[in-house]
């Protein structure tokens, strides 16, 4: 003999006559891979989240909640309206029934079928699935994860004095070298001004070019 059908309560205010079926899946995905031995297989198979599918039933004369609902003609219309709006919504809901209570389980799918069998009633095919929520904890690390090696010293830091040196001594051979170039360049000015007594533009750049090039004059 069959079992009687039992109604259903979704976010304890949204009833329904009847729960025509149900079925509650968990899945896991498994690796593919060849695993090393004593490795903990447990690690890489992902455990997916809770599926359950129901086929709900809803009328205008319900025998269930009768004492609530009376013989509202309109009820079936309301009912798959707000079934609609909590998918539209989409935020997590909780279903009851007279087995289990299934908590933060969202609308993934909704279907709302009718036919001559069912007449003025309906029944919703509806598709939830368990949204998993993490929390975060706070924890304190021990001091010897900050040291390395046997001896636990601390691992210290980046040595950046080598190439500050190493940049001073290239700046101090530049300027050593502008210096000297500065300083030729004033004592061939010099030469050429007191050799001819009045040093004009043509043998001040004169000067300068042979100096550059090494040649005397």
């Amino acid at each position: 003999m069959p079992r009687a059908k039992q109604p259903v309560t979704i976010n304890g205010d949204l009833e329904f006559d009847a729960l025509i079926s149900q079925t509650r899946t968990l899945e896991a995905t498994a690796p593919q891979y060849a695993v090393e031995d004593g490795y903990h297989v447990s690690d890489a198979i992902l455990l997916q989240p809770e599926k359950l599918d129901m086929v709900l039933y809803v009328t205008n004369t319900p025998v269930t909640w009768y004492s609530r609902h009376g013989g509202n003609q309109n009820r079936v219309d309301e009912v798959c309206k707000q079934m609609e709006e909590l998918y539209f919504a989409r935020e997590p809901v909780t279903i009851t029934t007279t087995d289990a209570t299934y908590t933060m389980m969202a609308i993934e799918k909704l279907e709302v079928s009718k036919s001559l069998e069912v007449g003025y009633a309906r029944e919703l095919n509806v598709s939830f699935v368990k949204i998993r929520v993490t929390y975060q904890q706070t924890t304190t690390i021990p001091d010897s994860y900050a040291r390395s090696g046997v001896t636990e010293k601390k691992a210290g830091t980046a040595n950046t004095e080598t190439k500050t040196k190493t940049s001073s001594t290239k700046k101090a051979t530049t300027e050593t070298a502008s210096t000297s170039s500065s300083s030729s360049s004033k004592s061939s000015s010099s030469s050429s001004g007191n050799s001819g007594g009045t040093a004009t533009k043509g043998s001040v750049m004169t000067a300068l070019v042979d100096f550059a090039t090494g040649k005397k004059r």
